[in-house]
């Protein structure tokens, strides 16, 4: 059974609830997490009228069942994030067919949770750069239908958009799954100016993060698949 501890805010009619079967999640980040949502309300005055978290372990079928039949989808009011207390294996993206707005691990949340919170506030999406791999080789396994995938690599003569030689090897570390302080010590650049890189290259694509970059590269056809 799902155990639930609801927090709500009754000046701003927002409801905070943490569903925590096993009391994993720290206090201190319930509350960190709680007055930063309160505090954005109050900034920004968003609409967002329902915040759920729910905790799991890692992925099971009897788990995704359960939340199956919690989970409801509310773009506009509600934002539901899946945090695995577990290890991030491939299987945990399978969580993605429900209906949730990001998948972190608890580790992440707890030292990135002003991050997330703020990228599902605007963007309405949030997913742990760890997990960003296995989305891609996963929507390529469901397009052919073939062994998995060992890397992705852009070809430049498919892609539609004009990047530049940044753009294009950012977006090829992109793909590998590597965070900015990595794709900063390969291409020999200070954080800041991956960080501009990125974000550049996020508008560019229509992008509303890394994840939504990862996926439309894939979707569109601009990689060539190694196996």
């Amino acid at each position: 059974m799902l155990k639930t501890n609801t927090r709500i805010d009754n000046t701003q009619q927002n409801s905070i609830l943490f569903n925590d079967s096993k009391d994993l999640m720290p206090t201190s980040l319930i509350e960190n997490v709680s007055n930063h949502i309160e505090m954005r309300k109050f900034q920004s005055g968003n609409n967002i009228k329902h915040w759920n978290f729910y905790v799991v372990d890692g992925y099971s079928e009897q788990t995704k069942q359960q939340l199956e039949t919690h989970l409801h989808y509310d773009h506009c009011n509600t934002r539901t994030l899946l945090v695995i207390s577990g290890p991030l294996d491939k299987n945990i993206i399978k969580y993605l067919l429900l209906p949730i707005n990001g998948i972190v691990s608890l580790s992440f949340l707890n030292f990135e949770y002003e991050t997330i919170l703020n990228s599902l506030e605007k963007n309405a999406m949030f997913l742990e750069q760890g997990l960003h791999k296995n989305l891609s080789s996963e929507l390529d396994f469901k397009k052919t239908f073939s062994k998995p995938i060992k890397q992705f690599i852009l070809n430049k003569d498919k892609i539609t958009l004009e990047l530049s030689d940044r753009d294009y090897q950012v977006l090829q570390l992109l793909l590998d799954g590597h965070s900015n302080s990595e794709i900063a010590e390969k291409m020999h650049f200070a954080r800041s100016t991956v960080s501009t890189i990125i974000s550049s290259l996020l508008k560019k694509m229509q992008a509303s993060d890394r994840t939504d970059a990862t996926v439309k590269t894939i979707r569109n056809g601009w990689v060539d698949c190694y196996r």
